[in-house]
């Protein structure tokens, strides 16, 4: 088949890496593929075929919709697949006079899905997400990931390491997470990640006299070593589809603990659940599972096995072309 990946924005999180490594699965399984991005990400799709569109402007630019309209007429690729909200707007409202068939991605929970009506199929990544989307033809892929090389040299420290990854922003919940790491003992908070909250969480860390304890990272590379490092893995997220740092914790076999937000919802154990936005909560159950780090190791056994299966590259990409090949057969 020929694919034509379509995303919006020029972030660094989930949905861009999805993109990516999609793509360079989906060449690996023996289609073409082409993206329409913004220009930042051509180098890392290299030797991909890439159109550079400036998607990060209005969803309503003109000038941009033309150049979309342009490129999709002059590909008529076998699919378009666009992914996140803002693609589907803009992909969406140029469909009626393209006739290509056409499948969404929703990457997290949305209010408002009205902007995935046109397209002949909508993957959600979550059931979570998958609630809330009003068409006939939805169904949940799970992401997945090339597993991670771990390196067996590395040893869990003899203070345990808690860690949480992620952009800091309001939606990741890290002030929640930090207010509920008052009073918790023998253990260090490491969250590794940049964004604006930086300041605002570097504030709260001092008021709750957490400098000791608390520890922002910054943007990494070896995440993979510092969930190694980690004896416990925490999400405190306000919502989310199926986060990456998920997948690959349990590709790890650092077992986690968080809000019942996303895939986490059906995927971990449910004692190891909290509700979102809830400090008392969510400090309860971090003491809980550094009480007790044998029980919580073999309660996420099976999630591990499961991961191992289902959260893997191939096996998304599996699931993604039956998506696609149910479209064609339409």
């Amino acid at each position: 088949m020929h694919i034509c990946l379509v995303m919006a924005g020029d972030e660094e999180g989930g949905l861009e890496k999805h993109v990516v490594e999609l793509a360079q699965g989906l060449t690996q399984h023996g289609h073409v593929v082409t993206v329409i991005a913004h220009e930042k990400y051509r180098a890392r799709l290299v030797p991909l075929n890439f159109i550079a569109v400036d998607l990060s402007k209005s969803r309503r630019n003109l000038w941009v919709l033309y150049q979309l309209y342009q490129a999709l007429k002059t590909l008529n690729p076998d699919i378009v697949h666009v992914h996140g909200n803002k693609a589907a707007v803009m992909v969406g409202g140029l469909l009626p006079f393209l006739k290509q068939k056409s499948v969404a991605t929703l990457h997290s929970r949305k209010k408002n899905t009205k902007m995935f009506k046109n397209f002949d199929a909508v993957i959600a990544v979550s059931p979570n997400a998958a609630e809330v989307l009003n068409h006939p033809n939805k169904c949940v892929v799970l992401n997945g990931i090339v597993p991670p090389i771990l390196n067996p040299t590395i040893k869990k420290p003899a203070q345990p390491i808690v860690l949480a990854v992620g952009r800091l922003v309001p939606v990741k919940g890290f002030d929640i997470l930090i207010q509920a790491w008052k009073g918790i003992e023998n253990a260090e908070l490491w969250i590794a990640g940049e964004g604006f909250e930086q300041e605002k969480l570097e504030r709260l860390i001092s008021d709750n006299h957490l400098n000791d304890t608390v520890k922002l990272l910054g943007y990494r590379t070896d995440i993979t070593s510092l969930m190694q490092q980690a004896s416990l893995y925490v999400m405190s997220s306000h919502y989310e589809g199926c986060p990456y740092t998920m997948v690959e914790a349990l590709l790890c076999e650092t077992p986690m603990i968080s809000t019942a937000v996303g895939a986490m919802a059906v995927i971990l154990p449910q004692q190891y659940l909290c509700p979102e936005n809830d400090v008392p909560a969510l400090h309860l159950l971090i003491q809980k599972a550094l009480n007790d780090f044998g029980q919580i190791q073999m309660d996420h056994q099976p999630v591990f096995e499961f991961a191992k299966e289902q959260l893997v590259l191939d096996g998304m990409i599996d699931n993604i072309e039956k998506v696609y090949g149910s479209v064609l057969d339409e």
